[in-house]
């Protein structure tokens, strides 16, 4: 039995509830035979000193080290992993390994895993135990007994997500402490599918994937079941890439939910899958909330990004929604490659329209390119940004707030740190027009919350804060 030790490294924003991807990861451990503890280092209260995380994990007797590395924030993660790897055997795991598998080894670690991990690391921990050999765990990167780096090809995406185990049991795991709690919180969220079948030029979901799967709904209200009525969950959202894929599923899902006692929850879609029947379904099982992924306001910007919805399209969805009661968050994006300021007007343009339909804007929003996208490929080289995750100082983002105020929320909003960055190397002029674009999204936001606020009560209209 392998003893496996799941650190969540420390980053300058703080997560605020359990992490559901160590809750999947921890259940198909413990499934598997396998003992877990773990360590969420981003919670408000979490353990954030290297020689206090090395003694839990020494306390705990690990023989794998698993941290869960996220480009934005993988420079302080590396520096963990070089003081852990002193001691003990590491694994790297989460979106940046699955773009870039073999950088993680020349930083400390043994091992670096591809893609959704719950088979894969549950077979290293097998692996270890002497049961397999390594070259037999799909999407595996090591260095082999000559020194060569070996990439195991991964075996594809986990098609029935029904037969993955509960990650609610893994909640115990999760000291409330470390979020301000005294009793064990739920998740943040929950998934009922995995994959978006969108091709964004800016998006990296290589670990879910652009095949869209799905949880059946009797699980996902069984789920949601549990979580209210054993750990207090008022509300939640669903993490899903794109949820409103499939008519037939979302009015099964809404069905099971409105039948399981409705909770309110939130939801990321894509405008082209949301129509007014779709809405009322989801109304019906207890939505309160969509966020739209539409990125520019600029009708060539939607078609050079690959974004497949058209301006005229997202109005008819706000209208919809406004219909329907439906909050609404719009996420836009600044900072393209050639951006124009013509293109930048239309956006703002966009945005007065947006808002007299009621809606609201996700804070920040400047372009950052992160690898493994088509933004990142065709453009790090004529830039000069390769790489700058790792040779570049990190982006110094700012945590977002907890409870939201003017002067906060113009924070959040304009306080932008790819701004400064200037990936794309905009003039001046450019730059004062996206800088422009942040206010005003706050400023809308915040009028819009002063008229009517969210739904939820402490809900947050900015899909990045989650």
């Amino acid at each position: 039995m392998a003893r496996v030790f799941l650190i969540n490294p420390p980053s300058p924003e703080p997560v605020r509830s359990p992490l559901l991807s160590f809750g999947y990861l921890a259940a198909a451990l413990e499934r598997a035979g396998h003992a877990v503890a773990l360590l969420d280092a981003s919670a408000p209260s979490g353990i954030t000193d290297e020689e206090a995380i090395a003694e839990r994990a020494r306390a705990f007797g690990a023989t794998l080290v698993g941290l869960h590395l996220k480009t934005l924030h993988v420079q302080p993660a590396y520096a963990l992993a070089a003081r852990l790897a002193r001691e003990f055997t590491l694994v790297a795991g989460g979106p940046h390994p699955t773009v870039a598998p073999r950088e993680p080894l020349g930083r400390g670690f043994r091992f670096s895993l591809a893609g959704e991990g719950e088979s894969p690391l549950a077979e290293l921990a097998d692996a270890l135990d002497g049961k397999r050999p390594l070259d037999s765990i799909a999407g595996l990167a090591f260095v082999d007994g000559s020194g060569a780096v070996r990439e195991i090809p991964s075996r594809g995406f986990v098609l029935d997500l029904d037969a993955l185990p509960s990650p609610i049991p893994s909640l115990r795991l999760f000291d409330p402490a470390w979020y301000g709690a005294t009793r064990p919180l739920p998740f943040g969220g929950i998934l009922s599918s995995r994959g978006c079948p969108a091709a964004c030029t800016f998006c990296s979901n290589n670990v879910t994937g652009r095949r869209f799967r799905y949880r059946s709904a009797a699980a996902v209200a069984d789920e949601v079941r549990t979580l209210r009525d054993d750990y207090g969950a008022g509300a939640f959202v669903f993490f899903d890439d794109s949820f409103a894929v499939g008519r037939r599923r979302v009015e099964e899902l809404s069905q099971a939910l409105a039948a399981a006692g409705a909770v309110p929850w939130s939801c990321t879609a894509h405008p082209a899958h949301i129509d007014p029947e779709t809405i009322a379904l989801m109304r019906a099982g207890g939505c309160g909330g969509i966020d739209i992924g539409m990125e520019s306001g600029d009708p060539s910007r939607l078609i050079k990004i690959g974004k497949g919805v058209t301006v005229e399209r997202v109005l008819d969805v706000l209208r919809w929604c406004r219909e329907a009661r439906m909050h609404v968050v719009v996420n836009l994006m600044f900072g393209w490659p050639q951006e124009t300021a013509r293109e930048l007007e239309n956006t703002f343009g966009f945005m007065e329209e947006a808002d007299s339909l009621g809606a609201m804007f996700n804070a920040r929003g400047v372009l950052v390119p992160y690898p493994g996208t088509e933004i990142y490929d065709d453009n790090h080289s004529r830039y000069g940004f390769t790489n700058w995750w790792v040779d570049q100082p990190a982006l110094a983002y700012q945590p977002f707030p907890a409870h939201w105020n003017e002067a906060e929320i113009m924070r959040a909003y304009a306080d932008d740190a790819a701004l400064d960055r200037n990936f794309f190397q905009h003039d001046s002029h450019i730059l004062k027009l996206i800088e422009h674009g942040l206010q005003l999204k706050a400023k809308l936001t915040f009028n819009r919350l002063l008229r009517k606020p969210p739904p939820t009560a402490g809900a947050v209209p900015a899909a990045g804060a989650r």
